[in-house]
């Protein structure tokens, strides 16, 4: 069905399959966060994002410099330690998210030293805080359906404290725990209660969004002004009282789009989110199981702090589930939601794809290197 409708942002939106859309993603996306704000507004925005991105790239300099300095195996938290993000390290440390990594958790760390929240409130279990996330979780995505730009971004910093609390959870846990480092327990009750919250924490999200769209503001793609539209050759016939008209003509996205534009970049979060998993229990056996001859432990450390190692790990920080959400979190924030979910829609699945096969090609190529398998060599597998 065919209207003709107002553009949904001052009267601006870009012809879908535009061939310098995708290009300029980002530029049409920090223009439209950014309209109704002056110039020297735009200036800080701009300026704190410059200083957001300096800050990231510094501390993964800072983490690639330690890294090659330090030996998995023997990392260990100092008793009386304030948290730092570099040390100890673990593989999952590593192959976490840059905001998870540099801001929540470290906020969540430092939080608990400052209160002592685990020992004053020592009643508190980590469960109970996992439960208390997926709670807020659910009271983001509510702002989040909103018709209200504003109490969308609310919605985005709920979400956002709720991943403070997905952080909190573990923070007490290691300052209660004997093993005080940085990784999963994949034997223990709460890993998997944490799991199932965060799930059903990503789920919610994008349902909302599916909500927002199939129910708030339908999307739509511009298909072209009808003849019968233009002022020039029909004497302004739409609206003689203006002296610009709108005359284009939008075309809304079907229900079923919506839904598989959507459920698409959540199968993307799925899939990141197993397979980082996996990846990451794979380079533990490597990398954090003692090798028992110095041979295997000189062929250990060489694998350990090769550039490809880092680089594969990196990767991953730029693509695990909880990064994926914190983009989509931007997106809603910039209010530019359908626009990113298209332009992920498919190249998402590819990026993805290439990664796992690298990495699971990476590790095959580990394992024979380091001859994990054989007796011979000292180093038994974990799994």
């Amino acid at each position: 069905m065919m209207t003709s409708v107002a553009a949904r942002r001052n009267g601006k939106s870009s012809p879908d399959g535009s061939p310098s859309q995708h290009s300029s993603f980002l530029t049409i996306t920090m223009g439209t966060c950014c309209s109704d704000l002056s110039l020297n507004q735009r200036h800080c925005v701009l300026l704190l994002v410059v200083m957001v991105v300096s800050y990231y790239l510094i501390m993964d300099a800072t983490l690639y410099q330690t890294f090659q300095a330090v030996d998995l195996v023997n990392e260990k938290k100092v008793p009386g330690q304030s948290w730092s993000p570099f040390r100890p390290l673990s593989v999952k440390l590593i192959m976490t998210d840059p905001t998870t990594h540099y801001v929540i958790t470290p906020s969540s760390e430092y939080f608990n030293d400052f209160t002592h929240f685990s020992e004053v409130f020592y009643f508190i279990t980590p469960n109970m805080i996992t439960f208390t996330h997926v709670f807020l979780a659910f009271v983001a995505v509510k702002c989040i359906v909103s018709d209200s730009l504003k109490n969308r971004r609310i919605g985005v910093i709920l979400y956002e404290i709720r991943t403070f609390f997905d952080a909190l959870d573990g923070a007490v846990y290691r300052a209660r725990a004997v093993n005080k480092t940085y990784e999963s327990h994949h034997d223990e009750i709460g890993y998997w209660i944490d799991s199932f919250c965060d799930t059903m924490g990503g789920i919610a999200l994008i349902f909302g969004i599916i909500f927002f769209f199939l129910w708030k503001q339908p999307p739509k793609k511009e298909v072209g002004s009808l003849p019968w539209t233009n002022d020039d050759q029909n004497g302004n016939l739409i609206d003689s009282s203006s002296e610009k008209h709108d005359t284009r003509t939008y075309k809304y996205y079907t229900n079923k789009t919506i839904f598989w534009r959507c459920l698409s970049y959540g199968a993307q979060i799925g899939l990141a989110s197993a397979m980082w998993d996996q990846t990451l229990w794979s380079y533990n056996d490597i990398f954090m199981t003692p090798a028992n001859m110095p041979n295997a432990a000189s062929r250990q450390s060489q694998a350990l702090h090769s550039s490809y190692t880092f680089a594969i790990w990196w990767a991953w920080r730029m693509l695990e589930g909880q990064a994926l959400i914190h983009y989509l979190l931007l997106a809603i924030l910039f209010d530019y939601v359908w626009e990113f979910l298209r332009f992920v829609q498919y190249w998402g699945f590819v990026i993805l794809g290439i990664l796992i096969f690298s990495s699971y090609y990476h590790v095959s190529s580990l394992r024979q290197f380091l001859l994990v398998q054989s007796d011979s060599t000292g180093v038994t597998s974990g799994h």
